[in-house]
């Protein structure tokens, strides 16, 4: 039909989370806002997810795949701070829930529950990209090495989403 839109399906959901007045666990928040500097590609959204990923119902629009991007703490010394680690659906969803309690899920625990009580949400494939965090404390700026990845993630995941 002449000069109607045409909207591009929604296909990914990029998920920043993380809290920016923290340090470098502010990361997720500035690899969104590094993606915010250009438009992204038809069906691709891109949001702040602030701290918590049971937020995903209200900010998901039926996207297949979902892309979170969080400071995390890889528990070796072989990865430095700033290094970005890849998690895929699978290894995301079967890494264990490693907090004591419901007021602290991890994010796999959290997917996990999610697709338990919205079953639409089974369905989405999920992916982690995380950034390995340096300082992590009230009323700082992200680290020099976190500050970097965020550009160079920020390239990466533009690159990769076509």
């Amino acid at each position: 039909m002449p000069g109607s839109l045409t909207v591009a399906p929604p296909r990914l959901l990029v998920v920043g989370l993380g809290n920016p007045l923290c340090g470098d666990d502010g990361v997720g928040p500035a690899v969104i806002a590094e993606l915010g500097t250009s438009p992204l590609p038809a069906g691709v959204r891109a949001v702040d997810g602030g701290t918590d990923a049971l937020r995903l119902p209200s900010l998901w629009c039926g996207e297949p795949e979902v892309w979170w991007v969080d400071a995390v703490a890889p528990g070796d010394a072989a990865h430095a701070p700033g290094s970005v680690l890849e998690v895929a659906h699978e290894a995301l969803l079967a890494a264990p829930q490693r907090h004591d309690g419901a007021h602290a899920l991890s994010l796999p625990e959290a997917l996990r529950t999610l697709a338990l009580a919205f079953p639409e949400l089974a369905a989405v494939r999920h992916r982690l990209f995380g950034v390995v965090a340096g300082p992590v404390a009230p009323l700082t700026p992200l680290g020099p090495a976190a500050a970097r990845a965020v550009v160079t993630l920020a390239s990466t995941l533009r690159a990769r989403m076509g």
